[in-house]
């Protein structure tokens, strides 16, 4: 049985040669395509992407009097494995380097249309190996690092022993199963601790102070890489002193081990570990410092909801007619067994799709909750891509029917896409019907004043209607409103009120208001330290959900919506799917 070992030795050839240097260019090319051993073709045994070069000397002449960088890598293999795997054959190397040519490009920071390079095959006693040359048709560009050479590397072991690691790793596939489901439950609750805990820290507060200060005096784009570095010094003191809580460290302790995991697979030269605020991974930590920061000096209304579910268990329909009843059970069967096999993800795409026309006919059918699932299916990309215009319609289809969280549902997908004045009809007529979601988005579209004109009165009539239906979000933006007196006459009574009643049901926010009532001097600041300490959370969520969908899993469906709206918000169109790494929390 073959192991790691065997890509461990191909990997390190490669590290020994990929930055060798090369003196006597005008020579190397004919030297590789004559030399003893040489798979030749003929006269020569050069050959490039299209297979063999024609005109040996014309190439030659290329590589000898390039103006640029070239580089002479080396891609081995030992014999035997070379001859398991196929690899004594030209057309395969050839099919091998053309199937990395993206990745090669990539490491040597070359444009893949600008790439050119040559190969002959050489046979040794005991090892078989490609020597390169690797250029760019235009003489400026190109530079390799050790990432680019970590990646290539990564690019040609993960092609040539695709097969064999799968083998490799058969007897230690529970193993590493159990040990990643075991970190994915770890990271749940290390995220859950984070979102459901405070950050009280004098330090963090007074470096947020300093950093308002200096953003204020601050011209142009604030944005970290724009940034100057006194401003930058600070924006990073502030992600360490966060990255110093025992939740976040052991999060990103955590993380890094499962990074390791995944670079494991091709190498055992693992990455430095760096501090947080280093970490490129992690770079949007650093620009939700700043958004966060800038919230105190803009004095905008924030509501800290990102945790709310606002999707209940719909119901599935109507009670039936004495008639009709055996069919609106069949039908609700069919329903329920439609919606098992679009959320479980051992179902294959084939059932999801069969689920989804199951859908299709029910609507046809005139079962009405249909088309608000389908409306879901389309707007979560649940096995289909997401598609913003199909999810407006199953809603409306659903809205106009009378269907009340569908009316929510498709007020709140055109509200951040500008349509706000159909998206406030929809969103009154589902609070009109008791909605206590909608009643709690439309008091915070009337107090923030941006999807249409502010009006304090009617957000706070409509705060206090979703607030008695028990809407922890509405008690906590009332009982903010109320402490700060900012659009209210101040009333700590009432604030302590509905600070409590939103605490009694898990709250953070409100239970950090109510903590700190008398020893805060600004608690908006206090509040910005607790929303930085909660979105890392969100952060690391995202992040671990990103790589697990490399690993096979699947980023669950209502963080898919969010991030979808979050596109959309963004100006991005509903199909735009150039940027899934869009993953990390944007605000």
């Amino acid at each position: 049985m073959h192991t790691k070992d065997a890509a461990s030795d191909f990997i390190d050839q490669v590290w020994e040669q990929f930055i060798d240097s090369m003196d006597k260019r005008e020579n190397y090319l004919d030297y590789v395509s004559h030399r003893p051993g040489v798979r030749s073709d003929g006269d020569h045994g050069l050959w490039n992407k299209d297979g063999k070069v024609l005109n040996l000397s014309k190439a030659v002449d290329e590589v000898a009097n390039h103006p640029g960088i070239v580089w002479t890598p080396v891609v081995s293999l030992r014999r035997e494995d070379a001859e398991r795997l196929g690899y004594t054959d030209v057309d395969n190397w050839r099919a091998l380097v053309n199937s990395c040519a993206a990745e090669i490009a990539k490491g040597y920071r070359i444009p893949l249309e600008h790439l050119r390079w040559y190969a002959a095959l050489h046979e040794k006693e005991k090892h078989v190996h490609i020597h390169m040359v690797v250029l760019s048709s235009n003489p400026k560009e190109g530079y390799l690092t050790k990432q680019g050479i970590r990646d290539i590397k990564s690019a040609f072991a993960t092609r040539v022993f695709e097969q064999d690691l799968l083998h490799t790793y058969e007897r230690k596939t529970e193993y590493r199963n159990t040990l990643q489901r075991s970190a994915q439950e770890r990271m749940a609750k290390l995220v859950t601790s984070m979102n459901s805990g405070s950050a009280v820290n004098k330090r963090l507060e007074q470096l947020i102070g300093e950093l308002a200060e200096k953003l204020k005096a601050t011209k142009g784009k604030k944005v970290y890489g724009y940034l100057p570095p006194r401003v930058k010094n600070v924006i990073d003191e502030i992600v360490d002193e966060l990255a110093k809580d025992k939740r976040v460290a052991a999060a990103y302790s955590l993380w890094q081990d499962m990074q390791d995991e995944v670079v494991r697979t091709y190498t055992d030269d693992l990455p430095e570990r760096v501090p947080l605020s280093q970490q490129k991974e992690f770079k949007p930590v650093r620009n939700m410092v700043i958004r966060e920061t800038l919230k105190l000096s803009e004095r905008k209304v924030t509501f800290e909801d990102e945790g709310m579910d606002d999707e209940p268990e719909e119901a599935e329909t109507a009670p039936p007619p004495i008639s009709s009843i055996h069919r609106i059970y069949e039908q609700a069967e069919r329903y329920r067994r439609a919606k098992k096999l679009l959320y479980d993800e051992d179902t294959d795409l084939d059932e999801k799709r069969s689920a989804i026309e199951m859908l299709e006919r029910l609507w046809n059918e005139g079962y009405m909750i249909a088309a608000h699932q389908l409306g879901k299916v389309y707007r979560d990309g649940l096995s289909v891509p997401a598609d913003w215009v199909k999810a407006e319609g199953w809603f409306r289809k659903s809205a106009e029917r009378g269907t009340v969280c569908s009316a929510y549902a498709l007020g709140k997908l055109l509200l951040p896409v500008g349509l706000s004045t159909e998206a406030i009809r929809w969103l009154k007529y589902a609070a009109y019907a008791g909605d206590q979601y909608a009643r709690y988005t439309l008091g915070k579209v009337y107090l923030a004043g941006e999807n249409t004109e502010k009006d304090v009165d009617t957000a706070v009539e409509y705060l206090k209607a979703s607030a008695e239906q028990g809407n922890q979000y509405a008690q906590y933006a009332l009982g903010k409103l109320y402490l700060l007196g900012r659009d209210v006459p101040p009333d700590r009574e009432a604030a302590v009120y509905y600070f409590t009643q939103s605490a009694a049901q898990g709250n953070t926010y409100a239970q950090f208001f109510l903590d700190h009532l008398d020893d805060m001097r600004n608690p908006s600041v206090g509040l910005a330290a607790l929303r930085m300490f909660h979105h890392m959370a969100n952060i690391f969520r995202d992040s671990t959900a990103q790589d697990s969908t490399h690993m096979g899993l699947h980023i669950d469906r209502k963080r898919r919506r969010e991030l979808q709206e979050k596109r959309i918000a963004m100006g991005h169109k509903p199909d735009d799917h150039e940027d899934e790494k869009m993953n990390q929390t944007m605000g």
